[in-house]
C-alpha cells in the first residue's frame, strides 16, 4: 500500500511517500480502507522530534483516521460489519492492567497510540481493534469525520471532565483557529456558555463570530485583551480558560479568571515555562489542570452527539497523501482554521 511514513526525524523533507507492507488484521481487529487521515501537532512532534518525541522507525504517521471496514476478524463479528463507514480513536488501552480494571483507562500502563507506537493513518489502509472503530453517520464526510478523534476527546475532557462546565458559564478559548479550539467552540456552545474567543488573525476571529462566538480578541496586536475580557464580563472574568498555546498567554490567561475559575491546558506550542501568583491562586480559589489523558468512555459519549449531529469535524483543508510535507507545512504557518486533512 501507499503511505507516508519517516526513517528519521527533522523538517517536512523528511517525510517520505511510497510503499509499504499491507497491515494484516487479527482475531480482533479490524482493517480499514483510510478515506481521510487528519494532521495533528502531535503528527509534527513526531516527525520532528520537538517536546523529546521519539518513535520506533521506520513508523507510518497519523493519530486520526477516518474510512471503510474492509475486512473483519473473527472476534470483531456481529460488532462491525464489512462496508460500515466508520472512525477511530487512535489511543488503545490494555485492558488489563490495574488502572484499566479500575475504570482508570486514561492512566493505562501499557497504553498504545495509533501513528506513534503503532503505524497510523497517513496510508491506504490500517488494522485496529474492533473496539476502536466508531460507525459515522452518512451526513458527515470521511474529512469531517478524520478531524474529530484527537481535537474532540481533548476539548471534551478539558470542559466537560476537567473543568466540568456549566450551562451560562463564561468560557475563553484561546487559539479558535486551531483544532481544538474549533471543537471546543461547539462543546461550549452545546451548553449554551457565553463564549469568548481569540486568535493571532482578525479574520479567524470574525469566522466566529459567524459561527457564534460573542466576543473576539486577536492576541498578536493586542496586549490588553486580558482587560477585554474584564470588560466584557463586567469585571467578573472567564469561569474557564481553554488553552493549547502556552506560556506566552499564560499571564493574561491567569488574570483572565474570575474567582473559582478553572484553567485547564493541552499544549504548549509557545512554550512551557511560566511563573505563579500561589497568594492569588489560593485568595481566588483558582483551579489550574492539565488534560492527564483520555478515559474510552469519554469519547464513546462524544461519538454518540456526532451521530445525532451535534458535532462534527471542521476542515480547512484537503491534500493528496503524496502532498503529506505541504500539510505539514501550512499547520506550521498556523494559517489555517479547523483541521487539515490527507486524502489517499
Amino acid at each position: 500500500m501507499k503511505a507516508v511514513y519517516i526513517t528519521e526525524q527533522g523538517g517536512p523533507e523528511v517525510l517520505q511517500f511510497g510503499e509499504r507492507p499491507d497491515p494484516v488484521a487479527d482475531d480482533d481487529q479490524v482493517l480499514v480502507r483510510i478515506r481521510a487521515s487528519a494532521v495533528n501537532r502531535f503528527d509534527l512532534n513526531a516527525r520532528s522530534g520537538d517536546n523529546r518525541v521519539q518513535v520506533a522507525m521506520p513508523r507510518i504517521l497519523g493519530e486520526d483516521l477516518a474510512g471503510e471496514v474492509l475486512e473483519v476478524g473473527p472476534l470483531a463479528a456481529g460488532r462491525v460489519e464489512v462496508g460500515q463507514r466508520v472512525l477511530v480513536d487512535p489511543r488503545i488501552p490494555c485492558w488489563h492492567c490495574t488502572p484499566c480494571l479500575e475504570d482508570r483507562d486514561e492512566d493505562c500502563e501499557s497504553r498504545v497510540d495509533i501513528g506513534v507506537q503503532l503505524d497510523g493513518g497517513s496510508a491506504e489502509m490500517v488494522a485496529v481493534p474492533f473496539r476502536n472503530v466508531f460507525p459515522i453517520p452518512e451526513s458527515l464526510s470521511f474529512a469531517e469525520a478524520a478531524a474529530i478523534p484527537v481535537v474532540f476527546k481533548t476539548a471534551w475532557r478539558m470542559l466537560v471532565t476537567k473543568a466540568r462546565v456549566q450551562p451560562g458559564e463564561t468560557v475563553l478559548i484561546h487559539a479558535i483557529g486551531s483544532g481544538v479550539g474549533s471543537a471546543a467552540f461547539q462543546i461550549a456552545k452545546f451548553f449554551g456558555c457565553h463564549i469568548l474567543v481569540t486568535a493571532g488573525a482578525d479574520w479567524k476571529l470574525e469566522r466566529a463570530a459567524d459561527e457564534g462566538a460573542h466576543e473576539g480578541l486577536n492576541y498578536a496586536e493586542n496586549d490588553v485583551w486580558p482587560d477585554l475580557v474584564m470588560a466584557f464580563t463586567g469585571d467578573r472574568g472567564a469561569d474557564i480558560v481553554i488553552d493549547s498555546v502556552g506560556e506566552s498567554l499564560w499571564e493574561g490567561s491567569f488574570r483572565s479568571l474570575a474567582r473559582q475559575g478553572r484553567f485547564v491546558t493541552c499544549g504548549v506550542t509557545s512554550g512551557h515555562r511560566v511563573s505563579l501568583h500561589l497568594g492569588q491562586m489560593f485568595v481566588n480559589g483558582t483551579e489550574i489542570m492539565g488534560v492527564g489523558g483520555f478515559r474510552a468512555e469519554e469519547f464513546a459519549t462524544v461519538m454518540k452527539l456526532v451521530e445525532n449531529g451535534t458535532f462534527k469535524g471542521v476542515v480547512a483543508r484537503e491534500f493528496p497523501l503524496q502532498d503529506a510535507a505541504d500539510a505539514h507545512r501550512l499547520m506550521e504557518s498556523r494559517d489555517f482554521y479547523g483541521k487539515i486533512v490527507l486524502v489517499p
